[in-house]
């Protein structure tokens, strides 16, 4: 007996890129304020590739990819970006911190140290009750400036490593689907909150932000004459040392701000007594410091 139902016809598939175009599959917008590693993060995820392996996707170079490309995002990879999502070139550079005159201002890590020591800095601070609010949680560029020890928003210290572990943010090296919420080490939640900022540190930091966005109005982004590039390199006391802010953890910063506002250091000579002077100018102005710059909290904080 024959059939007389139709024939099933087989043939090869079209590849991918002829069928569905250059673009990837799943479609992720940046945030406001996102900063641009938090962003591949979430594309990386959405499109099921591990973080650890995007950078690969991207021809990033190096472990610490994404924290990388934060700092400096080459023509190639930014190629890719705007050739594989529909992205538009003006919110990407957004998203970077080197078109940022406050980007002198940010944590940094030296190599050595890789955010081990409690006293040095980590990649990326982070404000955990920000990230039990988010609906798909994701990390600001404000987060990034060393000068920042609170949230505006919740009056809450900010966090600097994970408080299962102990180790600084490294969602660039997570090599299984899980989201940036959770520590890349031993997976823990990074949403547990902290407890609320010093009163003083917070009014101290006020000033300094307002202060930093009203002198960065106008000038060039290398102007070493900035209030940013100065408050990048007086140094800061740590025991018997001093370092500088962008380099130091956020429980020193933090400890750093309040003692200041609490008129608690002293300086012990006349050369730590003139590298001070400008902190504790800022301090002194910030006592009585109402908001130079009235900001709601509610808004994103434009770092460009």
């Amino acid at each position: 007996m024959t059939s007389t139902a139709p024939r099933i016809s087989v043939s090869p598939a079209h590849r991918y890129g002829v069928a569905a175009g250059r673009r990837w599959p799943v479609e992720v917008r940046p945030a406001p304020g996102e900063l641009l590693s938090s962003w591949l993060h979430r594309v990386a995820h959405a499109n099921g590739v591990p973080p650890r392996y995007f950078g690969a996707v991207l021809g990033a170079v190096g472990e610490a990819w994404s924290a990388q490309l934060d700092r400096h995002l080459p023509d190639s990879v930014r190629r890719i970006l705007l050739n594989h999502t529909s992205i538009c070139p003006e919110d990407l550079d957004g998203l970077c911190l080197d078109r940022s005159q406050l980007s002198v201002v940010g944590l940094r890590t030296r190599p050595q140290d890789a955010g081990t020591s409690p006293e040095q800095s980590c990649w990326l601070q982070f404000c955990p009750a920000c990230l039990r609010e988010d609906e798909v949680p994701y990390f600001r560029r404000s987060w990034t400036l060393a000068t920042r020890v609170s949230c505006f928003r919740h009056g809450r210290r900010l966090r600097d490593r994970c408080p299962s572990c102990g180790q600084g943010l490294a969602p660039f090296r997570q090599a299984r689907l899980l989201p940036q919420q959770y520590c890349a080490f031993c997976d823990a939640p990074l949403a547990k909150l902290t407890g609320p900022a010093n009163p003083g540190a917070r009014r101290l930091e006020r000033l300094i932000d307002d202060l930093l966005r009203l002198d960065s109005a106008g000038r060039a982004q290398d102007d070493r004459k900035s209030l940013s590039v100065r408050l990048a390199r007086y140094p800061v006391p740590v025991g018997p040392a001093t370092s500088t802010i962008p380099y130091l953890s956020h429980r020193i910063r933090h400890d750093f701000f309040r003692r200041l506002s609490e008129w608690q250091i002293e300086a012990r000579d006349p050369t730590e007594r003139a590298s001070l002077t400008l902190w504790f100018r800022l301090a002194r102005a910030a006592e009585n410091h109402s908001g130079l710059v009235r900001i709601t909290d509610a808004r994103p904080l434009n770092l460009r």
